[in-house]
């Protein structure tokens, strides 16, 4: 409380505000003169360093704080004052005290919301770029984007609740209207929580070659909030919704490395000699592995026999090759090369073949339409070859 005589006085309670108003902005001024002084430092010893980018950005509110004190506590000293000049604003200071509180609350929501935003666009620029992830990079702009419609989402409803509104009733309708516009938009929902799984997961990087089951297959060109698009093999693009890539069985060629292996099936007559057979594909698969900069070149080929065919005994053979471009180079010289190699060495792949044996209930008419189907089924295979 003022004393009586400044109470009383109006020349000396108008003193007594301007001093309080005074000495607020003497004090403003010691605050912006300390934190630049702080931020000259800051800056000349870690010019990038978070510390310099926070102090800039508290440096305004907490000048415009002190200011905003020094009006509030200069008016309740002129409401204090009974001098009849004064009249207008004697002992009203309730609404005062509520103006200050949503000048506080406004003023701190500020505050928050720029810090945030500043710690967010720090860690862009000087932390995410040297994460071997990309996560960060895609996760941190829509939450910078977010923040400050929470922080003054928050903040609006203090201030209701400051002027006698009551929230409660608004709480309630906005959860009611919240549930409604999410059964409206819940497609969209659906595609934005899958891609925020589909991004943290990381499984799915750019230039990936992945396949849907039952779906489209290509390159990855990238992973977005709602949809994720892919160059297919002829270099389209596929936007496909993140809701469906979430639900499929997605095939990524390229992990947990791009290396793949190329599988090649083939066959031998019955009459083959089966380790000579054995040694021939394996001597080619050698050499490929040699000679092409596509093959893994630590690893082995692998040959073994399947299964005893219709018309051959069915083989395979395996080769890592270092991608996926690379296993079409390499099997398909893998596959010149067997053809070309059975050929010199005598090695006979047969042709499919059907053996058709008459009986005598069918009488001679029937002898003679198997014998003329053999003849037919034997130039038919002449004419193949």
């Amino acid at each position: 409380m003022l004393p009586d005589y400044v109470v009383e006085s109006a020349l000396w309670g108008t003193l007594y505000a301007a001093g309080v108003m005074a000495a607020s902005l003497t004090v403003a001024a010691v605050v912006q003169l300390v934190f630049v002084a702080i931020i000259r430092r800051r800056r000349r010893i870690h010019p990038d360093g978070l510390d310099v980018d926070m102090f800039q950005t508290v440096k305004g509110p907490a000048v415009l704080f002190v200011v905003i004190m020094g009006l509030f506590l200069s008016y309740l000293t002129l409401t204090q004052i009974t001098h009849p000049s004064f009249e207008v604003v004697y002992g009203r200071d309730s609404w005062a005290k509520n103006a200050w509180l949503i000048m506080v609350i406004i003023e701190f929501s500020y505050l928050g919301s720029h810090l945030i935003q500043t710690m967010m666009t720090w860690y862009l620029h000087n932390i995410a770029t040297q994460t071997a992830t990309d996560l960060d990079d895609k996760l941190i702009p829509p939450l910078r984007r977010v923040a400050p419609m929470i922080v003054y989402s928050i903040a609006s409803l203090l201030v209701l609740d400051v002027i006698g509104i009551a929230i409660t009733p608004m709480l309630a309708g906005l959860g009611i209207g919240g549930l409604a516009i999410a059964l409206a938009v819940q497609p969209t929902l659906s595609n934005f929580f899958a891609g925020t799984y589909l991004i943290s997961e990381g499984e799915l990087n750019e230039g990936d070659y992945i396949e849907l089951d039952k779906g489209p297959a290509g390159f990855v060109v990238e992973v977005g909030w709602r949809s994720t698009k892919i160059r297919n093999r002829i270099n389209n693009l596929v936007i496909i919704p993140n809701s469906k890539m979430v639900d499929s069985i997605v095939t990524n060629t390229f992990s947990p490395t791009p290396a793949m292996n190329i599988v090649i099936n083939c066959g031998v007559s019955y009459e083959s000699d089966l380790e000579q057979v054995e040694k021939v594909v394996l001597e080619i698969s050698n050499d490929i592995i040699e000679e092409f900069e596509h093959t893994v070149t630590d690893s082995e080929p692998f040959f073994g026999f399947r299964t005893f065919g219709d018309s051959n005994i069915d083989f395979f053979v395996s080769i890592t090759a270092t991608s996926r471009t690379g296993s079409f180079i390499v099997g398909s010289e893998l596959i010149k090369r067997i053809h070309s190699r059975f050929k010199e060495e005598g090695i006979e792949i047969n042709y499919p073949v059907r053996k058709l044996i008459p009986t005598e209930s069918n009488g001679a008419a029937n002898q003679d339409l198997l014998e003329q189907a053999i003849i037919e089924n034997q130039q038919a295979s002449q004419t193949d070859q």
